[in-house]
Formats: structure tokens, sequence, C-alpha cells
């Protein structure tokens, strides 16, 4: 199964032996590695009238979505920084009424325009998000040309007849920050709000979430 469905995982977990002796696989897990999809069929057994609407629509831009069912709205760049502001954002969250995460979105290495404005679209078209926290640690993407994203995704949407009506906390840190924190000052964009450190901002961000409820 591994090798003819090109999985990059296949596990049975847990596999128990019963006391009358039987075995039987209690669970499974099962990867696919989609750069194998042009030689498999599986689209033709996912179920689509299941998927949820805003995962299917950031399927389409390539994003990579996961929604979850909190009201803070997130946008990151690399699974591991997205992972732990999924964690941070709950905890803050506690204080504030319990908010929580409202998705999982890596954008990874590149910060287009382009992928900016088709991020917060997503993000924005779930009605429960109330506020938006756009974590980012530049790297190979430096953080002004994050800030340069943010702002190019705002006349994006603008021009789309789409308007930001949410709180958008950023905190940017790493390659080119300062830089990226004068553009987005400079901008003066509606709603935005930078907070230095990913703790302050995620407090923030709930903190915004529970007054938007």
């Amino acid at each position: 199964m591994f090798t003819d469905e090109d999985a990059s995982l296949v596990e049975v977990n847990p596999l128990i032996l019963t006391a009358d002796g039987q075995v039987k696989a209690l669970d499974g897990k099962v990867t696919l590695d989609e750069n194998a999809a042009f030689r498999q069929e599986h689209d033709k057994l996912e179920d689509k009238a299941a998927a949820d609407p805003l995962e299917a629509a950031a399927k389409a831009k390539d994003l990579n979505y996961v929604k979850l069912d909190g009201s803070v709205g997130i946008i990151g760049n690399g699974a591991g920084l997205v992972m732990s502001t999924l964690d941070v954002v709950s905890y803050a969250g506690e204080e504030f009424g319990g908010q929580k995460p409202a998705n999982f979105l890596d954008i990874g290495g590149g910060a287009s325009a382009e992928v900016m404005a088709d991020s917060l679209e997503i993000v924005l078209s779930d009605p429960d998000v109330k506020s938006v926290f756009v974590n980012v640690f530049g790297g190979i993407t430096a953080c002004d040309a994050v800030a340069n994203g943010i702002v190019s995704a705002y006349k994006l949407l603008a021009d789309r007849g789409e308007t930001v009506n949410r709180p958008l906390v950023v905190r940017l840190d790493g390659n080119n920050a300062e830089l990226g924190r004068e553009i987005l000052t400079d901008a003066a964009l509606n709603g935005v709000q930078q907070v230095d450190t990913m703790d302050d901002a995620a407090k923030r961000a709930a903190e915004l979430a529970a007054a938007g409820a």
C-alpha cells in the first residue's frame, strides 16, 4: 500500500491482540504524497460534500489552511512558527474568555502581495474570525517584503471590492524587521496594529477578538 499509493506514511496504531487470540487494527493513519497525485486517482475517492468550504477555497489557491473553531485568524510563515502561534494564542486567550485560534494558515517562504491577499481573503471569509494575527519571522523572505505584501494585499482586496473590517495584529521579527515595521507605519493601514513580541501580539489579538465577539 505504501509504495502502490505513493504514501509518505502508512501506520496502524494501535494494533491489538484480543483475549481470544484475534489480531485487530483499531486505528490507522495514511498520508499521501500530493506530488505524486498526477499518477494516482485519489481525487476520485475524495468526499467533496464533506469538505470544509474554506479549506476547499484555500486549497484552490494553493494555501496550507486548516479551519479551527476559534476567533483569532492566524497567518504565519513556516509550519513550526504557525503551530507555536496557535499555542501562544490559546494560552493568551484564556485571559479573554477563552479566545482560540480560528485556523492554521502557513504562507511558507513566499509573501507576495497575491499570496498575502489570498490569505487575508480566506481568513476574513470565516465569520467566526474577530481579529487576525500575522506572525512572521523574516528569513529567506525578509520582513520588508512581507510588509509590502500586506500593504499591496489591502490594495488588491480593495480592488476586488473587499474591505478589511477586522483588526490586524502584525508581529515582524528577523531579517529587515525594522524596515518592515517602517513600511507598515508609513502605510497607516486601517485596523493594523504592530506589536514587537510574539507573546504580546498574541495577547493583543486575543483581546481584540474578545472585544469584537
